[in-house]
């Protein structure tokens, strides 16, 4: 025969493997498991230009995609794009290899940081259209990519 202490082992201990499966949960979605960009559909931001003549856009980073994910830009004007890293657990980058546009930057971070927001600035030199995507692992396989069109 069992006891009430033993009862409210059994139900403790289920509590316990629920609270554990819940975490467990979490943190795999917090860890990116998320939707892959190559699901989603374009999402189109023109640069704002401020005050002080700077074209300004902010880009979310999230576990397989950037929002937005197409940004236009003017030829000329100096840009500064701020990244709101939005995955706590699995690093990202903004990354684009085009030098001779004025396009050669990658920002990102690592796992657990906690400095969520970045900036990248450069000025295009030429029109035309420019990917950019996150080097980790296979993150630009998953969709994890836009353009830049400079005007």
């Amino acid at each position: 025969m069992s006891s009430a202490k033993d009862r409210g082992g059994l139900a403790a201990g289920f509590s316990h493997a629920r609270m554990g499966a819940m975490v467990l949960a979490l943190f795999a979605a917090a860890s990116g498991c998320g939707t892959a960009g190559t699901k989603l559909p374009v999402s189109e931001m023109t640069a704002r230009t401020n005050s002080a003549g700077v074209q300004v856009v902010d880009v979310d980073v999230h576990s397989y995609y950037f929002k937005p994910n197409r940004i236009v830009v003017k030829e000329g004007v100096p840009v500064d794009v701020a990244l709101h890293f939005k995955s706590f657990f699995v690093p990202h980058t903004f990354t684009c290899n085009e030098g001779d546009a004025g396009l050669a930057f990658s920002k990102g971070t690592g796992f657990m940081s906690f400095h969520r927001t970045k900036h990248v600035t450069f000025t295009p030199t030429q029109k035309g259209e420019y990917e950019f995507f996150c080097h980790v692992g296979k993150h630009h396989q998953k969709g994890m990519q836009g353009t830049i069109v400079v005007q």
